[in-house]
């Protein structure tokens, strides 16, 4: 069995995530593995597609970030994970997922998926976009419903 060095925990914020976070945790202290969080936040203006010049979307994004890392840190910091350890990032979580476990040379991205359904059933999901391309192994935990 190949020994992980580098583990990276893939993290939506939401109830999941601390299964996500205490999975990728056990298989870290299994390897004796450094261990990454991150959460990856899609731009505020995704999926808008009303009029909103009286919004300040700088301002919007700027508290969505801010709130996302402040999370970020409860979440990590709770298993005693180092804050240059938590990544929060604003992009394609899929896209954002796979480049940061290419730079930080990870061995093992642990990540939820859910069943597909509806709308997800013609766009893809997060998980299946990170599995395309990515250059490690991928443990993607099934999450209850």
């Amino acid at each position: 069995m190949t020994a992980y060095k580098k583990i990276l925990a893939a993290v939506d914020l939401s109830e999941d995530s601390a299964l996500i976070r205490d999975k990728a945790q056990w298989f870290a202290t299994q390897h004796a593995a450094e261990l990454h969080l991150v959460n990856v936040m899609e731009p505020v203006m995704t999926g808008y597609a009303v009029e909103v010049m009286s919004i300040d979307i700088a301002g919007l994004q700027a508290e969505a970030e801010k709130q996302s890392r402040l999370a970020l840190l409860g979440l990590g910091g709770s298993i005693g994970v180092p804050a240059e350890r938590l990544h929060s990032v604003v992009g394609r979580p899929a896209r954002e997922i796979r480049e940061l476990a290419k730079n930080l040379g990870a061995d093992l991205v642990v990540m939820g998926g859910h069943g597909k359904h509806g709308l997800e059933l013609l766009l893809g999901s997060t998980s299946s976009g990170v599995s395309h391309g990515i250059t490690c192994d991928l443990l993607i935990l099934r999450m209850p419903t």
